[in-house]
C-alpha cells in the first residue's frame, strides 16, 4: 500500500473510537463473548485434567478444537465477505452455546466420557473459527479504518479484561460449584451477546462477493500472494501462534505438579497475562499517528516469547506470574500491531477471507500443542515450553526485526 494511503489510514487519537455509540456497543459483545470463550478454556482444560490427569491430553484437545477452526477458516472466510458480518457472528456464537450447553448437561448427568468432549470440541472449534474472522471484518465495519489503530487496541484492552475476570471466576465457580456451572455460565453470556450484535450500525459497506465457493478461495489467495509485506506479517504471527501459546494449555500442569496451587491457582495464573495485556493494548491505541509499528511489533514478539521462558523455569509463584504479566504486554503489542497493519492492507472485498488466514494461524496452534504436550510428556514441562519459547524468538527475529520492509511498517 503506498504511504499517502496509509496515512489516510491512520487513528486520531487512542480514545478515539469510542466517541462511536457503534464501537462502545461493539467493546460490551466483545466482553461477553471473551468472558465466555475464556471460562471454555478453563473449564474445558481443567475438567480434562481431572478425567485424564495427562498433559498430552490436554494438548490432543486443543489439537481438535485448533483443527476444527482452522478446517472451517475457508468457509469463515467465504462467508464473511458474502453475508453481512453480524450475522455470521450470531451464527457462531449459538454454536457455541449449544455447545457449552451440551457439556455442562453431560457432567452434571455424570455421563461426560472424553469422546464427547472431542466431538463437542469440534462444534465448538468451528464456532471459533467463524466467530474470530466474522468479528474482526466487523470491527473494521463498524469503525472505519481512521479509527482502526485506536479500536484494535481498545477492543484488545476489553477482550484482556474478560481474560482477567473469566479465569478468576472460573477457578472460582469450579471449585465451589463444580465443572457443570462453568459450562453454564459460557452459555448465559453468549445467551446476553447474541440480541446485541444486530444492533450495531456500520460505518463501512462492503460490497458482497457473489463469486462461487472455490473461485472465491482462489481470488483471495492470489491477491494476498500478490502482496509479499502481507505475506510476511501473516508468517510473523503464525510463529507464535505454532510454537509459543501452546504453553497455555499446560497451565494446569504447572499449576498443580510445578507450583502446587490447585484449581484456584491455575485461574490465578491464567489472569498474569491478561493484566499485562491492558497496558499493551493502550499502548497499541495510542500509536495511531506512530511510524515503525512493525519495529515495536517485532520487539514486542521477543519480549513476550522471553518472558514465557522465564514461567517455564520458575518454581516460585511471584516470579511465575509477574513473567505472565510482562509477558502479556508483550503479547498483545504483537497481536494487537500485527491485526492492525493486516486490516489496513487488505481491501475491503477481500477483508474476509484475508482475516480467515489468522484463523488459519490459530488453527496451526494444534500442531504446537501436540509437539509440546509429546515432548513435555516426554523430557518435562519446564524443558519443553522453554525449548519452544526460545526457538520462537529466533524465528520471529528473522521474519520480522531483520526485515526492514516491515520494520518501517
Amino acid at each position: 500500500m503506498p504511504d499517502s494511503a496509509r496515512d489516510s489510514h491512520e487513528a486520531e487519537g487512542a480514545l478515539s473510537a469510542l466517541a462511536l455509540p457503534q464501537f462502545r456497543l461493539f467493546l460490551a459483545v466483545t466482553v461477553f463473548t471473551q468472558l465466555a470463550g475464556w471460562m471454555e478454556e478453563v473449564a474445558r482444560n481443567w475438567l480434562v485434567y481431572e478425567l485424564t490427569r495427562s498433559p498430552l491430553q490436554l494438548s490432543a484437545l486443543a489439537f481438535v478444537s485448533g483443527a476444527s477452526s482452522f478446517i472451517s477458516a475457508p468457509v469463515a472466510g467465504f462467508m464473511a465477505d458474502r453475508i453481512d458480518r453480524r450475522w455470521a457472528t450470531i451464527l457462531a456464537e449459538a454454536m457455541s452455546c449449544v455447545g457449552a450447553l451440551a457439556v455442562g448437561l453431560l457432567v452434571v448427568a455424570g455421563q461426560v466420557e472424553l469422546w464427547q468432549l472431542y466431538s463437542l470440541t469440534v462444534l465448538m472449534g468451528m464456532s471459533r473459527g467463524f466467530s474470530f474472522t466474522s468479528r474482526q471484518a466487523l470491527l473494521y465495519d463498524v469503525v472505519g479504518p481512521e479509527h482502526l489503530a485506536s479500536a484494535v487496541g481498545l477492543n484488545s484492552v476489553a477482550a484482556n479484561v474478560a481474560r482477567i475476570m473469566a479465569p478468576l471466576a472460573g477457578g472460582t465457580v469450579i471449585g465451589a460449584l463444580g465443572t457443570a456451572a462453568a459450562f453454564f455460565g459460557q452459555s448465559l453470556l453468549l445467551l446476553l451477546a447474541i440480541p446485541v450484535t444486530p444492533l450495531l450500525r456500520l460505518r463501512v459497506l462492503a460490497k458482497p462477493v457473489r463469486l462461487p465457493f472455490w473461485r472465491s478461495i482462489m481470488d483471495g489467495l492470489r491477491y494476498i500472494q500478490s502482496d509479499p509485506t502481507l505475506l510476511r506479517l501473516y508468517l510473523f504471527i503464525y510463529i507464535p501462534n505454532v510454537l509459543i501459546y501452546p504453553y497455555v494449555s499446560l497451565i494446569p500442569v504447572f499449576a498443580d505438579e510445578v507450583l502446587g496451587i490447585g484449581a484456584q491457582g491455575y485461574g490465578f495464573l491464567l489472569t498474569g497475562v491478561g493484566f499485562g495485556s491492558i497496558p499493551g493494548g493502550l499502548l497499541v491505541a495510542s500509536m495511531g499517528r506512530s511510524r515503525r509499528k512493525g519495529l515495536v511489533m517485532g520487539l514486542a514478539a521477543i519480549l513476550y516469547m522471553g518472558m514465557v521462558s522465564t514461567f517455564a523455569q520458575s518454581r516460585w509463584l511471584p516470579l511465575s506470574f509477574a513473567a505472565l504479566v510482562v509477558g502479556g504486554v508483550g503479547w498483545s503489542m504483537m497481536v494487537a500491531l500485527n491485526q492492525a497493519l493486516v486490516q489496513l492492507r487488505l481491501a475491503d472485498a477481500y477483508r474476509g477471507r484475508g482475516l480467515a488466514l489468522y484463523t488459519v494461524g490459530s488453527g496451526l496452534t494444534p500442531l504446537g500443542n501436540l509437539a509440546m504436550g509429546s515432548l513435555a510428556h516426554a523430557i518435562g514441562v519446564q524443558t519443553a515450553v522453554t525449548a519452544f519459547a526460545l526457538v520462537g524468538m529466533v524465528l520471529a527475529a528473522l521474519t520480522g526485526l531483520a526485515s526492514a520492509e516491515v520494520r518501517r511498517l
